[in-house]
């Protein structure tokens, strides 16, 4: 994902403590937590729609690369049928 270790995450948490304060700490916390489920959830919905179009693009592709099929024969003509 981002590749942050825990040390780095303790420098984060202690900035944040410091700028945000221990009082707004969670609220924000809470916040930045939603955001972030927002933003994968966003992210998943695209993959999956890049994933339909890719399928339909290969799809069409080998819909374009098969011959078209023949006409079924027609059935001879009885004249004593009629």
């Amino acid at each position: 994902m981002l590749d942050i270790a825990w040390p780095e995450l303790v420098v984060i948490g202690a900035v944040a403590l410091v700028a945000i304060g221990p009082k707004d700490l969670p609220k924000a916390m809470y916040v930045m937590g939603k955001w972030a489920g927002k933003l994968r959830a966003f992210a998943h919905d695209m993959h999956r729609a890049m994933e339909q179009v890719s399928y339909e693009a290969e799809i069409a592709e080998k819909q374009k690369q098969q011959p078209p099929e023949p006409p079924p024969p027609e059935k001879p003509h009885d004249p004593a049928a009629s």
